[in-house]
């Protein structure tokens, strides 16, 4: 091989070329742009879009393109369509949202999962408790007390324990007034639904414990004290990670003697 050639090639990969990112596909520009104009106000949640054909001449581009577009953004849920009514823009769902962050999760499949969206929990549930404590409602106080009292009430089966512990978390944070809250916290307990399910029916230390780290939470809550909310989570979670590791070296236990 002539020299010259050997000398350029040593050049070309000593300059790390990387292969050219592909240009964005015309329907992918499309959904970007009714984003945009969904986020500015522009197209309302209720807004009826103009006819596919209007579509394909503002935008430029073909119906075809204009039609892949458009599924794209009613699977994303972001546009829906009726007979009769045409295609229109949605109302923003919690469902939706709560959804997407559930499918990612049960695809992610990490090692360690559960200890993982405990560490996600800490952050997300200490601060929403102490929102809570200035923000919750005299019926959301009514409905975290009956929670307590049920669980404590004994006689429930692993899978109803696990639904009040569920609907206490996510009662809280209800009680912060803030939608996101829920919209976070919901999909990653309901995660964890089948685990706390196997957790209750077998629960590796007292019960009475995770009845006093609740009470403890709600009381702080109820009396508008931010930092003793903050403080019985964090002992709550803590307690929580503890349970979830000794289930952990149970299973591994299990796994070695087999």
């Amino acid at each position: 091989m002539p020299d010259d050639l050997v000398g350029n090639n040593s050049m070309l990969e000593s300059a790390a070329i990387e292969p050219l990112e592909r240009e964005q596909r015309l329907y992918e520009r499309v959904v970007e742009k009714v984003l945009e104009l969904i986020s500015s106000g522009a197209w309302k949640p209720g807004y009826r879009l103009p006819p596919e054909r209007e579509l394909s001449e503002a935008f430029g581009v073909s119906r075809t393109v204009v039609r892949e577009a458009v599924k794209a953004l009613e699977a994303r849920g972001v546009l829906e369509s009726a007979t009769g009514s045409g295609v229109s823009v949605r109302l923003a769902d919690f469902n939706m949202v709560s959804r997407s962050l559930q499918t990612y999760m049960q695809l992610s499949n990490q090692v360690d999962f559960e200890i993982r969206l405990n560490e996600v929990r800490r952050v997300l549930e200490v601060e929403m408790v102490a929102l809570a404590a200035s923000r919750i409602t005299p019926d959301q106080r009514t409905q975290l007390r009956q929670i307590c009292q049920q669980m404590r009430a004994g006689g429930n089966t692993a899978k109803q324990m696990a639904e009040l512990d569920f609907r206490l978390h996510v009662t809280l944070a209800e009680a912060t007034q803030n939608d996101l809250f829920k919209v976070l916290l919901a999909p990653l307990i309901n995660q964890l639904r089948d685990q706390i399910i196997l957790t209750w029916e077998d629960f590796p230390r007292p019960v009475d414990l995770v009845f006093d780290q609740h009470e403890a939470i709600v009381a702080a809550v109820e009396n508008g004290d931010a930092e003793a909310a903050r403080q019985a989570m964090i002992k709550h979670l803590a307690f929580s990670r503890e349970v979830l590791e000794d289930i952990s070296h149970s299973r591994t236990d299990t796994n070695i003697n087999k």
